[in-house]
């Protein structure tokens, strides 16, 4: 369900163009995406005129249901990553027609940052705000992918021992379940990168 915003978040999003920089034209989406144990939260700042005024899109998905419900509280089995995808996807895809293609995502999620370090294997990834001129840091879409699929092959017993990146917690794993089927049903080839600080 989508809410108006009030001055501080339409102050957000401004702020967040503003670090941007060239990287996102005047035209484009800009669309911060977070999550916690309630829902995910996708604040959308449309291009042109409007984006003065964000629209928050709460998805009736949280980490804490899909954790319990879906996973048993405990790292997923391939079975229990099934149903949650099957679960996700019903969240995430009718969010896709808010997000054009030239959509910039971005984050300032204290879980999903820790995801995207662990995807492309860079520690510090998003520590720092962009300088001036320069796109802030990234983790692509294959990236995420790839990690969900050591996560998967580990679920499916394929994979021997754990893998140093991979989520070691079920709240972790729920998360990239998430961050996967958002990037792929959204079609981002990134999600940007921002200190919550920035």
């Amino acid at each position: 369900m989508p809410h108006l915003l009030h001055a501080d978040h339409a102050a957000l999003m401004r702020q967040l163009r503003t670090l941007f920089g060239q990287t996102l034209a005047d035209t484009q989406t800009l669309a911060l995406f977070s999550m916690d144990d309630a829902n995910c939260q996708l604040l959308v700042s449309q291009g042109g005129p409007r984006h003065a005024v964000p629209v928050l899109h709460l998805l009736p998905l949280g980490l804490l249901p899909l954790t319990q419900r879906s996973f048993g509280n405990a790292l997923p089995t391939a079975i229990q990553l099934e149903v949650g995808i099957m679960e996700v996807e019903d969240a995430v895809m009718p969010v896709a027609r808010l997000l054009p293609p030239d959509s910039l995502l971005v984050t300032q999620d204290p879980l999903l940052l820790a995801l995207a370090r662990q995807a492309a294997g860079q520690p510090t990834l998003g520590s720092h705000a962009p300088t001036a001129g320069q796109a802030p840091d990234h983790v692509t879409r294959q990236a995420v992918e790839a990690l969900f699929e050591q996560l998967a092959s580990q679920a499916s017993r394929h994979y021997a021992g754990h893998h140093p990146h991979l989520p070691t917690e079920a709240r972790a794993a729920a998360a990239l379940l998430v961050l996967r089927e958002a990037l792929h049903h959204w079609q981002q080839e990134r999600l940007y990168l921002l200190p919550a600080s920035a």
